[in-house]
């Protein structure tokens, strides 16, 4: 970089307090708004009653009626039909409760929204979710990047990747993804505790995300020594002793989940299923699936992906730790969810990988922030050289 890049870095990173605070709420209002406003119009567009209750939705959606009318988790009263239709999405419970088989977390938070809207609850809780998850990815980036490339580079990852797909939804992976993500941006600040808390309360959220619940404590050991491995180790305690508690009620083992109780029918014949057994699948087809395929992958749905690799390289550079923490729930998800039998359980991209899209943010407003510079230098450089110019005798 040379010396009028530079300076314009520095001018550019260096405001004052007040400046940075100014910067910071004119970038976050700016963000949000947009966000809401570009969601609602879509959504409104498209609403019809009921129809952005896709897929495993339903279920969950079942789980908060169920809560708030029946003040149970038994979803006979809400599931029509027996268990030749249900067996795959319920949790069967000892004494042949139908308990739902998806986390739980969700629909309890979104019950106010279904009580205050009644159905259509769900999808304003939705949007909320969606403009939240904005506001987090830009907090994210903002630990390396100014406020304005940190805007665009979360407003760019809600609108130029497969998230947008997901704003007529209610969907779990959206919720999960602003869990984890909060819990990310929460040590990356040196809250190690509530950093703990946040991953391992995403495991109430989505199961799989229980093995990102290690990067605390060993993020927070690189650096800040064994104190904040231990605070991670204690917020995370908390929300994990829940779950293995809520599993033990539940089906009479912290060990086995609601993945481990599902029923498949054959032949007139009912038997309990896990899901343990399906990741199965092989490393290599499935990364290139989650790569390469036309309406799953990365690269096809979300291109703008794409412009976050030299943000990585500045990233390393700059704050290699936390590219480390980012890179490193980044690849898990991505070989984990390889294996797995149904990784393309989606109706366009891939849910699964919501947390690679939502961790570019930080890389994405580095290379913006590095566009950004070039370009004002190269817009400053000719009136330089006509000053210089008209200097001279």
């Amino acid at each position: 970089m040379n010396q009028e890049e530079t300076a314009v870095r520095d001018e550019l990173r260096q405001p004052s307090a007040g400046g940075r605070r100014n910067g910071d709420l004119a970038a976050t209002l700016a963000l949000v708004i947009a966000a809401l406003l570009f969601f609602s119009v879509r959504v409104l567009l498209r609403y019809q009653p009921l129809t952005y209750l896709p897929g495993d939705c339903p279920y969950y959606a079942a789980t908060a009626v169920s809560l708030l009318h029946d003040g149970d988790l038994d979803l006979r009263n809400q599931l029509r039909g027996g268990l030749l239709v249900h067996g795959t999405q319920i949790a069967l419970g000892a004494g042949g409760a139908w308990y739902p088989k998806h986390p739980i977390l969700m629909p309890v938070v979104a019950i106010p929204f279904l009580a205050a809207f009644g159905m259509p609850g769900f999808l304003v809780f939705n949007l909320i979710v969606l403009a939240l998850l904005g506001f987090v990815m830009m907090r994210l980036a903002r630990v390396c990047a100014p406020p304005g490339a940190a805007a665009a580079a979360a407003f760019a990852l809600l609108t130029g990747t497969f998230l947008r797909a997901y704003d007529y939804n209610f969907s779990p992976d959206l919720f999960a993804t602003l869990i984890l993500v909060t819990g990310l941006l929460a040590l990356v600040r040196g809250r190690d505790g509530l950093g703990g808390f946040l991953l391992g309360l995403g495991v109430a959220t989505k199961l799989t995300h229980l093995f990102l619940v290690p990067l605390a404590p060993l993020y927070a050991a690189w650096c800040r020594g064994r104190r904040g491995a231990w605070r991670s180790v204690a917020g995370a305690a908390g929300p994990l002793l829940a779950v293995a508690a809520f599993n033990a009620s539940l089906f009479g083992s912290p060990l086995v989940t609601s993945y481990d109780r599902n029923v498949e029918t054959r032949d007139g014949k009912t038997a309990t299923v896990s899901h343990r057994g399906l990741f199965d699948g092989g490393l290599a087809r499935g990364v290139a699936g989650e790569l390469f395929d036309p309406r799953h992958g990365l690269l096809t749905t979300s291109p703008v992906l794409l412009l976050a690799l030299p943000g990585l390289a500045i990233l390393f550079r700059r704050r290699p730790k936390e590219a480390v923490l980012f890179l490193a729930a980044a690849e898990f998800l991505l070989l984990f969810f390889a294996t797995y039998r149904h990784w393309d359980a989606s109706h366009y991209g891939n849910r699964f990988l919501m947390p690679v899209v939502a961790v570019a943010a930080a890389p994405l407003a580095l290379t913006l922030e590095w566009m950004g510079q070039r370009a004002l230098a190269a817009l400053r450089r000719p009136g330089r050289l006509a000053v210089g110019e008209a200097a001279r005798p």
